[in-house]
């Protein structure tokens, strides 16, 4: 006497035996793991420090010394000169001929006269 099964079943039984004798995850293993992956995940997030958004506390910015140069020279409408702006600023020579340059290459700045600038 031959048992007949229904040949899905019979399949299915034989894959699913040969997934567990083999040490195979089946596809709601794979699944399991990853929800349990995504709970790790978020519990980690939540004890690393400086992951949580904390309000921002308001710095006070330094400005560019561009910018320092830029505004001082915007204070003199006709114009002021180098020896003026180094005094100010405090800046070195170089420093501050770099930053004139600069400023004048951007078209921030126009030479009045030798030595003497004003913006634009």
């Amino acid at each position: 006497m031959t048992h007949h099964m229904d040949p899905g079943s019979n399949w299915e039984g034989l894959i699913k035996t040969l997934l567990q004798r083999l040490d195979m995850p089946t596809k709601e293993d794979i699944n399991h793991l990853h929800a349990r992956l995504d709970t790790l995940e978020l519990l980690i997030q939540q004890k690393q420090p400086g992951t949580k958004r904390e309000p921002r506390k308001k710095t006070v910015r330094r400005k560019s010394a561009s910018s320092v140069v830029l505004e001082l020279i915007a204070r003199y409408p006709e114009g002021v000169d180098f020896k003026t702006i180094m005094k100010t600023t405090g800046f070195e020579d170089k420093k501050l001929r770099n930053i004139i340059y600069r400023l004048d290459s951007l078209g921030k700045i126009e030479r009045v006269r030798r030595g003497s600038y004003k913006t634009i």
